[in-house]
């Protein structure tokens, strides 16, 4: 890397726009501009003030040693724990379904009958303040690092892509595909409950495989930092359509989840049917998929 490209990455890595950098080095933006496109090198006394914004020495800022494993480091481990820590939330949500059906096939009188529904809000409750602990993470390190270069080589996507993914969903599958079986050759007390618990521990694990799969995806998440900078006066046409697609794709999904938690409480609380309402997360789930690959797609590649 050269200096033009150190430093695009460098300030793009600390969520700076060039009109800011601009202001702290009291130049205009022009000449940011410039220096980011090779055409021109600042003052050396402007590279020293570049050197103590972004924490580099000046042999790394203008020789290409600025070194992007540090960057990488902090990702991964980000995603890394991002991805485990949503798919357990996750899972205990719909685990919690299954404990509290078994609980009550169990203890279906008197105080021991209560429970099942102490079961079910305490897994509730877990696993909502795991998913909202991982969330916060996230929100932060993606406020933090609004811009990731690309860490990945075009053979660590494919590895990834080619014989890693196809793994969680196998897995996945299969373990459905065992939930059944046993529901429906061996239909003893708690079967179904069982099956839940199969079910959590598949979707968990298309879950996790899912982000580490948008984690090698760094286009993509430059391009969601970017929808959440909001939509400016000197975006392109593409861009502010790509901006409104993904702000109604987040709505519309939204929507569609508090629809389905809704459904199974009432059902649950009212008719008592939780058991059967669980069905409504993943249909819930496929229909935000479908929502996403219908209105969020980009029309570039």
């Amino acid at each position: 890397m050269n200096f033009s490209e150190n430093l695009q990455t460098l300030r793009k890595s600390k969520g700076i726009s060039q009109e800011q950098l601009a202001e702290r080095l009291d130049v205009s933006r022009q000449a940011v501009s410039k220096w980011e496109t090779d055409g021109g090198y600042p003052e050396i006394e402007k590279i020293m003030q570049l050197c103590d914004i972004f924490g580099v020495t000046m042999d790394e800022l203008l020789k290409g040693k600025v070194d992007k494993a540090d960057i990488r480091e902090k990702y991964d481990g980000h995603y890394n724990s991002f991805a485990k820590g949503v798919a357990v939330g996750v899972f205990l949500i719909i685990a919690g379904v299954g404990m509290s059906s078994l609980l009550a096939e169990v203890f279906n009188e008197g105080v021991l009958g209560s429970l099942s529904t102490a079961a079910l809000f305490a897994f509730l409750a877990a696993g909502i303040a795991i998913l909202a602990i991982f969330g916060i993470k996230n929100g932060g390190f993606e406020r933090e690092h609004p811009f990731i270069p690309d860490i990945y080589s075009p053979d660590e996507r494919r590895r990834f892509n080619s014989k890693v993914f196809p793994y969680f969903i196998a897995g996945g599958l299969a373990l459905i595909f065992v939930g059944v079986i046993f529901t429906v050759l061996f239909n003893f007390a708690g079967s179904n409950s069982l099956m839940l618990f199969f079910i959590a521990a598949a979707v968990g694990l298309f879950v996790y495989g899912g982000i580490m799969h948008s984690k090698f995806d760094v286009r993509q998440y430059n391009r969601d930092r970017d929808y959440e900078q909001g939509i400016k006066d000197t975006d392109s046409p593409e861009v502010v359509a790509r901006k409104k697609r993904r702000g109604l794709v987040g709505k519309l999904c939204g929507a569609i989840m508090l629809t389905a938690t809704a459904i199974y409480l009432l059902c649950g609380f009212i008719w008592g049917c939780w058991d059967p309402s669980w069905a409504v997360f993943p249909i819930g789930g496929i229909l935000c998929a479908i929502v996403a690959l219908v209105i969020g797609k980009d029309g570039d590649n």
